[in-house]
């Protein structure tokens, strides 16, 4: 009897708990860079140094301060083949300059997770909304921001988890570094992006990311009445 009782208490106690508490913040975006073979690792480093280097850059400093005081939540995801991916910043709530230039120095301190066989934009896409479904945060946009230097060579199906993620009302944005894919901007607009406001930010090359990725945050820190 006294186990029973002790089981019904718990039971009672959780039964009237309160729900777990959102944050609400202007933004929830996940920055998707691309971990697969393709990509080398200085290509893979510059993705890195110049992500870190938008978050100490002026520009986008002041954007953050103009999110207040709701603010952006932030994750970075590594992603390669079919169903890999990786955390590699965890969520993190930048309300001020201050927060997005300690943002940067994490991601200073990122080290890559795998050469992955091949590049699943569809994995980006699928695991990306997750990320965005299981947070402790309630935005008024959702964003995916997917990075990545050739078009899915995977066996998911791409356009069905696509458009899982619209219809979800998630925006997916997209910055391909076409280097040797000179089709690849093309190839974004028509297969990867979509949603409200969906944009391409195309990068010419590796060396031309640092410029990309500041121009494309730019456009997604935009405030909620713009």
């Amino acid at each position: 009897m006294r186990v029973i009782l002790t089981s019904l208490l718990i039971a009672l106690a959780v039964a009237v708990l309160p729900a777990r508490a959102t944050q609400p913040v202007s933004i929830e975006l996940v920055l998707a860079l691309d971990c697969s073979a393709s990509v080398d690792s200085s290509e893979y480093a510059l993705q890195l140094q110049g992500l870190a280097a938008a978050f100490r850059d002026p520009d986008v400093l002041a954007a953050v301060e103009g999110l207040r005081p709701l603010g952006v939540a932030i994750v970075v995801m590594q992603w390669g083949g079919p169903g890999e991916s990786n955390v590699a910043v965890p969520w993190t709530h930048i309300a001020s300059a201050r927060d997005a230039k300690a943002f940067g120095y994490m991601i200073d301190l990122v080290r890559r997770w795998q050469y992955a066989s091949s590049t699943s934009i569809a994995t980006a896409i699928r695991d990306s909304a997750r990320l965005l479904d299981g947070n402790e945060f309630d935005g008024h946009r959702r964003v995916i921001d997917v990075s990545g230097d050739g078009p899915d060579n995977s066996g998911f199906d791409l356009a069905a988890l696509r458009e899982r993620a619209l219809q979800a009302g998630i925006t997916i944005n997209g910055l391909p570094i076409e280097g040797e894919e000179k089709a690849l901007a093309q190839y974004y607009e028509e297969r990867v992006i979509g949603g409200p406001d969906a944009f391409v930010e195309k990068a010419r090359d590796f060396e031309d990311f640092a410029r990309a990725i500041k121009a494309k945050l730019l456009r997604e820190l935009r405030p909620l009445q713009s």
